[in-house]
């Protein structure tokens, strides 16, 4: 028989590919742990792919007796317990630069949209209303941004910026 990997969120196809080359059976049940099938597959697994959709707790990893590594889709591993895992000897993984890029594309979205008064223009002109002077924004190019935190989503960040003359 084949070692599990429970994968309780959304994986790319060539991921859980990789993971049936690798001799892997690959269980997916995306949802909440009270799913059908759900404490058979954590009860034999040896692997858990997870993301924000289920918190890593004691209490599974304890229901996962063969469990010997948990992978996090994302960069945060403040939804695994990793101190416990560690204990039981499991190790613990996380994807830092998988969602680095769509990271920094929101949040360069969301300094346009505050930058040049978009929703609230946009809310307007739905209203049929065109408030020209009040909607003003200002061009960004050559102003400063300050970044807090610039590891792989800051970094990103930081690159689309530059692109865009802002220092």
């Amino acid at each position: 028989m084949k070692p599990i990997v429970l994968v309780v969120t959304e994986i790319h196809p060539s991921f859980k590919e990789n993971l049936e080359t690798a001799g892997y059976d690959v269980v997916t049940l995306i949802g909440t742990r009270e799913q059908n099938g759900f404490d058979e597959a954590l009860a034999q697994c040896v692997g858990i792919i997870t993301s924000n959709k289920l918190y890593i707790t004691a209490e599974i990893i304890d229901a996962a007796p063969h469990l010997k590594w948990i992978g996090r889709m994302g960069s945060g591993m403040e939804i695994i317990d990793v101190a416990y895992a560690s204990e039981r000897g499991i190790s613990c993984f996380s994807s830092p630069d998988g969602n680095a890029n769509a990271v920094a594309e929101q949040a360069l979205g969301m300094l346009l949209c505050l930058q040049h008064n978009i929703l609230n223009g946009h809310l307007e002109v739905k209203e049929h209303q065109w408030n020209r002077d009040k909607n003003r924004g200002w061009e960004i190019e050559g102003q400063t941004v300050g970044i807090i935190g610039y590891g792989h989503n800051g970094s990103a960040l930081g690159k689309k910026l530059q692109a865009l003359g802002l220092n």
